[in-house]
């Protein structure tokens, strides 16, 4: 390997290494706030929030239903525990990075986790609404944007398996040449 080779793959290694401590970071503290979150959403205690919303449905006013409160609770957990899940896999990804595996099945498997993970935000947010047309006595929804459904998410969910799985091929095909020479 040339010198210049080198310091390329020491600077992605040094760059991987601080880009996994920030995520492990951004992993603690998602963590703490689903703890914190999840309290005031259960309890109706957050001052600042007399609405909740679920699945593209908003409810509005200061007695909100038990029943959609606990659809909020579950929503929220789980909606953060996709971000708890990006988190996880990114962490993953960049000390793969950092111990200089650039191209391997690991990488690819992390890299195809989180485009699996994008794509359970559109599936959780069809499922909230879905339940919230669903369960009786929910009341009535202040409003239901179905314009804020998260499609974006889908496409790009799609488009990092996608991705994953051309490096994969990628991944292979260097492998199977390496073995040639």
């Amino acid at each position: 390997m040339t010198t210049q080779r080198t310091d390329k793959l020491e600077r992605v290694a040094r760059y991987s290494r601080s880009l996994r401590q920030l995520f492990q970071l951004l992993l603690g503290a998602t963590a703490i706030a689903l703890l914190v979150g999840t309290l005031l959403i259960a309890t109706g205690t957050d001052p600042y929030d007399t609405s909740v919303t679920v699945g593209g449905a908003i409810y509005v006013g200061d007695v909100i239903p038990a029943v959609l409160r606990s659809m909020a609770v579950v929503g929220f957990i789980l909606s953060t525990g996709i971000l708890l899940k990006v988190l996880f896999h990114l962490v993953k990804l960049f000390g793969l990075y950092a111990q200089g595996k650039i191209f391997s099945a690991d990488n690819v498997y992390q890299i195809r986790q989180i485009g699996i993970a994008v794509m359970l935000i559109p599936t959780l947010w069809t499922l909230g609404l879905i339940a919230v047309l669903l369960v009786p006595g929910h009341g009535i929804a202040s409003r239901i944007r179905i314009d804020e459904a998260p499609f974006t998410e889908l496409v790009v969910g799609i488009i990092i398996i996608v991705v994953s799985w051309i490096m994969d091929v990628g991944r292979e095909l260097r492998e199977e040449q390496d073995l040639v020479v």
